[in-house]
């Protein structure tokens, strides 16, 4: 039994979860704020999972080829085959009265310290899954301003002219909630630890949380 989660990954990890819980839908940074601590305090650390391979096949291409859907999204083998490896640790979730499984892999090929993707699973498929800990050349950092100037609606492609590529993504499709969220911690102009959060439902944005 181990309980390694930083409190940075269940913040990013419960920011997810409550996609599929409607926590999109708000860009009140109080509501959100409450509402992600409260997901994160439901999480729980399971069993430690042995490693069967020592090849790192935890990149953002793999990540990418997960299918998140309700009822034909990847099986828990499949991502296993996908990754080369069982996952390091297991969790477990409810959503929506709906009991899941987090499967965690630590340690994404050239990612920081602390990097991992997890994948969600209920009723024997994925509906949830996140990346963390992507490393990112930016051309410049990124400002206050700049995040104030992301407005609803904007497109993807217009929030990484903005911001660049995230650190980090999470994507969950479950019920008629189909989101994807971006977390960027790296490269940010303040004066204290800050992390962007950015929702988008259909391509478009639909809510945004920071800390300045």
């Amino acid at each position: 039994m181990r309980k390694t989660k930083t409190k940075s990954l269940l913040t990013f990890l419960a920011c997810g979860l409550l996609l599929l819980t409607g926590c999109s839908k708000s860009s009140n940074k109080s509501a959100s704020t409450s509402s992600i601590k409260k997901a994160a305090s439901s999480l729980s650390s399971s069993n430690l999972v042995k490693k069967s391979s020592d090849e790192n096949k935890l990149t953002l291409a793999n990540f990418n080829k997960i299918k998140v859907v309700e009822k034909t999204g990847s099986t828990p083998a499949e991502v296993i085959t996908l990754f080369g490896r069982n996952a390091d640790s297991l969790s477990k979730a409810t959503v929506k009265k709906l009991k899941a499984t987090i499967y965690t892999w630590e340690g994404i090929k050239g990612g920081t310290n602390g990097s991992n993707i997890a994948v969600e699973f209920a009723n024997g498929v994925a509906i949830a899954k996140q990346i963390t800990g992507l490393k990112v050349n930016r051309a410049k950092k990124i400002t206050q301003a700049d995040y104030k100037s992301l407005t609803k609606n904007m497109t993807q492609a217009q929030v990484e002219q903005k911001l660049g590529k995230p650190n980090g993504y999470s994507v969950s499709n479950y019920g008629k909630t189909n989101a994807v969220l971006w977390l960027y911690t790296s490269d940010i102009k303040s004066d204290t630890s800050t992390s962007i959060y950015v929702t988008f439902q259909n391509g478009k944005l639909v809510a945004k949380n920071a800390n300045f």
